[in-house]
C-alpha cells in the first residue's frame, strides 16, 4: 500500500478512535454530574424531612405543656378568693393584718397550684399599680414596677381573657442570683362588673431547658427558639458571625428551610427548617450540620471521576474495534459513490460483513434507480410542459381574434373610415409583434400592461362599450414576469363576463406584498355560477388534469406559472354570480429593468 493513502487511513483511524472517546467520555461525564446532584439534593431533602419531623415533635411538647400553663393559670385567675384578695388590696391599705396574713396564706396556696407542672420557678400577683401583691417561690424585690419592663407591658393583656407569653426577659426583679426567664402573663379579672379591666395579673415564671430536656433531639440536631428575631432559646457557640447573620436575615425573610454555608470560622455547613407554634406563636428552628451530605458528595465525585477513567479505557479498546470493522468497508463504500458522483451508473455494491455498511449500500442502489427513475419522470414532464407552452400559444393566437379584426376591417372598408381602419391595423400590428415572437420569454411587467392595454383597445373597435383601467406603479412595473400571463385572464374577461352584453368594465391592478406580485383582473360581468366555480378550481387544484370547456386559459396560465416558480404561486379566483369576477395571479418578486406606464385606464 502506498504510503500517503497509509497515513489517510491512520490518521482517520485515530480520527474515529478520538471522536468515539470524546463523545462517550462526555456522556459519562454529564451522566456521572447529573447522579452526584440528585444525590446530593436527595440526601438533603431527607435531611430537611428529619428535621422538620424533630421540630414537629418539638413543637407538639411544647405546646402541650403550654396549654396546661395555660389552662391551670386561667383557673387560678378566674378563683373567686383571688379575685376578692386583688381587689381588696387594690382598693385600700391593709388595715386587718390578721385577715391579711389568712388571706395571703390561702392566695399562696392557691397560685401554688401552678406547681403541679414543674418548671416553675416563680409565681406572682401584680396589683393594677403593677406592683407585687402575692408571690410563691422566689421573693421578689420591694416596691419593684412591673411598667417599667418593656417585656411586661409588651405582653400584658389589657381588655381580652387570653394569656400570652413574654420572650426571654431578664429577673432583676428578684432577689439573689437570676438568669433570664420566660414568662406567661393571665389577667385577672372580675367577669361580674360592667368593667372589665384587669384587676391584677397573673406571672408564671418557667424555663425551656427542662421541657425540651425531657425528650432530648438527636445529637445532630440543634433546637432554637425565636420569639420574632429576639432569641428565646438558642445558644450560637458553634455558628460563625457571618453564619448567624445569615440565620437573621432568613427568619425576616420568613424561608421555611434555608442552608447556612460554611465560612472559614464556623465549623461546619447547616440546614435549618422553622415552624410555628399555635399557642405562644414562636418560631421553632431546626439546625443540623450537613457535613454529611459534603462527605457523600466527595465520595460521590471519586467514583464518578473513576467511572470516567474506566469508561474512557473501554471506549478507546472499542473505538480500536469499530474503525478495523468498519473504516476498510467504508473506504470502499466511499469510492463507489465517488464513481457515481462522476456520472457512472454501473457500479456494483458487493455485500459485506457490517449490517450497517450493507444499509448503506443498499440505500445507495436504490438512489440509483430513483435517479434513473426521476430522469425519465423529468422528461416525461418536460415533455408535458412543451405541450402546456404550445397551448399557451395557441391559446394567444386565437383565430378567432383574426376572424373578427378582418371582418371588422372589411366593415369599415366598406364604409370608407380609413382611420379607423388604420388604428385597427397598427393595433393589430403591435399585438402580433408581442405575441409572436418568443412568446414565453420574461419581460418587465409594464410591457405587458402596454400589451393588455392594445389588446383592449382592438377589442373596444368592436365593442365600444366596455371600459377599462389598469393601475401600477413604477417599482412594480420593472418586476420581471412570464410574457402574454395576463392576455388570458381578460380575454376570458371580455368573451365570457360580457357574454350577451358585451359591456362592462375590465380594472386590472398591481399589488405588491413583500416579496409576492399580486396581479387582480376585476370584471363586472356575469360572474361564474357556484358549480362552474368549483369545477375550475378543481382544475386549478390538479395540474395533471385535462381541462374542458371554454375556460382553459385560466388554468393554462395557472399550470404555466407553476412550472416556472413552483406549487405557492398560480392563480386563484373569486367570483359571485351577476355581479363580477376577480382572477388573482400571484408571482416573485424577481426584479428587473423597465419602467411601468403609471396609471393607464380607458
Amino acid at each position: 500500500m502506498p504510503l500517503p493513502r497509509l497515513l489517510r487511513k491512520t490518521s482517520l483511524k485515530k480520527q474515529m478512535i478520538a471522536y468515539f472517546s470524546v463523545a462517550f467520555s462526555l456522556v459519562f461525564i454529564v451522566f456521572g454530574s447529573v447522579l452526584l446532584q440528585y444525590n446530593s439534593n436527595s440526601f438533603r431533602e431527607q435531611s430537611y424531612d428529619y428535621c422538620r419531623q424533630i421540630v414537629a415533635a418539638r413543637i407538639a411538647l411544647i405546646d402541650t405543656y403550654f396549654m396546661q400553663l395555660q389552662n391551670v393559670s386561667r383557673i387560678i385567675a378566674n378563683d373567686g378568693d383571688v379575685i376578692e384578695a386583688v381587689a381588696y388590696r387594690n382598693s385600700k391599705e391593709i388595715s386587718d393584718y390578721a385577715a391579711e396574713l389568712s388571706r395571703q396564706r390561702n392566695i399562696v396556696n392557691k397560685i401554688k397550684q401552678v406547681d403541679v407542672l414543674g418548671n416553675i420557678d416563680t409565681t406572682l400577683i401584680i396589683g393594677n399599680d403593677y406592683h407585687y401583691l402575692y408571690f410563691y417561690g422566689q421573693s421578689p424585690r420591694r416596691g419593684f414596677d412591673f411598667s417599667q419592663t418593656r417585656w411586661f407591658m409588651d405582653a400584658a393583656p389589657t381588655r381580652d381573657l387570653s394569656a400570652r407569653f413574654t420572650g426571654l426577659h431578664d429577673t432583676d426583679y428578684l432577689l439573689g442570683d437570676t438568669l433570664p426567664t420566660v414568662s406567661l402573663i393571665a389577667p385577672i379579672i372580675n367577669v361580674a362588673q360592667y368593667d372589665a379591666s384587669p384587676l391584677g395579673y397573673l406571672v408564671c415564671d418557667f424555663r425551656l431547658e427542662p421541657i425540651l430536656e425531657a425528650e432530648p433531639a438527636p445529637d445532630d440536631i440543634q433546637i432554637a427558639i425565636f420569639d420574632g428575631e429576639t432569641p428565646v432559646y438558642f445558644s450560637d457557640a458553634a455558628f460563625s458571625p457571618k453564619q448567624r447573620g445569615l440565620l437573621m436575615q432568613h427568619l425576616q425573610s420568613g424561608q421555611r428551610s434555608f442552608t447556612l454555608p460554611q465560612d472559614r470560622e464556623s465549623v461546619a455547613p447547616y440546614i435549618a427548617v422553622r415552624e410555628s407554634s399555635a399557642v405562644s406563636g414562636w418560631t421553632i428552628l431546626g439546625i443540623m450540620p450537613v457535613t454529611e451530605i459534603e462527605t457523600l458528595r466527595n465520595a460521590n465525585t471519586l467514583f464518578v471521576g473513576l467511572l470516567i477513567l474506566l469508561s474512557i479505557s473501554i471506549i478507546v479498546l472499542l473505538s480500536l474495534l469499530i474503525s478495523n470493522s468498519v473504516l476498510v468497508p467504508m473506504q470502499k463504500l466511499l469510492a463507489r459513490f465517488n464513481a457515481i458522483a462522476s456520472g457512472r451508473t454501473d457500479v456494483d455494491f458487493a455485500p459485506t460483513r457490517s449490517m450497517e455498511i450493507n444499509r448503506l449500500s443498499d440505500t445507495a442502489q436504490n438512489m440509483l434507480q430513483s435517479i434513473d427513475r426521476l430522469q425519465k419522470e423529468t422528461i416525461a414532464q418536460q415533455a408535458l410542459l412543451s405541450r402546456e407552452q404550445f397551448k399557451v400559444l395557441q391559446h394567444q393566437i386565437n383565430p378567432h381574434l383574426f376572424n373578427n379584426t378582418l371582418q371588422s376591417i372589411k366593415a369599415l372598408a366598406v364604409c370608407g373610415d380609413t382611420a379607423a381602419i388604420s388604428r385597427i391595423t397598427t393595433l393589430l400590428g403591435k399585438i402580433l409583434s408581442y405575441s409572436v415572437y418568443n412568446p414565453l420569454d420574461m419581460v418587465p411587467l409594464s410591457q405587458e400592461l402596454n400589451y393588455i392595454e392594445n389588446y383592449i383597445a382592438l377589442q373596444q373597435m368592436r365593442y365600444p362599450n366596455i371600459e377599462y383601467g389598469i393601475d401600477c406603479d413604477l417599482e412594480a412595473g420593472a418586476v420581471f414576469v412570464p410574457k402574454l400571463i395576463v392576455q388570458p385572464i381578460v380575454e376570458n374577461a371580455i368573451e365570457h363576463g360580457f357574454n350577451g352584453v358585451k359591456s362592462g368594465r375590465i380594472d386590472l391592478c398591481v399589488e405588491r406584498d413583500g416579496e409576492a406580485l399580486h396581479i387582480i383582473v376585476v370584471d363586472s360581468g356575469v360572474g361564474f355560477d357556484l358549480q362552474k366555480l368549483e369545477s375550475i378550481r378543481g382544475w386549478l387544484e390538479q395540474p395533471d388534469a385535462q381541462e374542458e370547456g371554454s375556460h382553459i386559459g385560466i388554468p393554462n396560465v395557472h399550470k404555466r406559472i407553476r412550472s416556472i416558480y413552483g406549487p405557492e404561486y398560480g392563480v386563484s379566483i373569486l367570483s359571485k354570480p351577476g355581479m363580477h369576477t376577480s382572477v388573482v395571479i400571484t408571482l416573485p418578486v424577481k426584479g428587473g429593468a423597465g419602467h411601468a406606464e403609471g396609471h393607464l385606464g380607458g
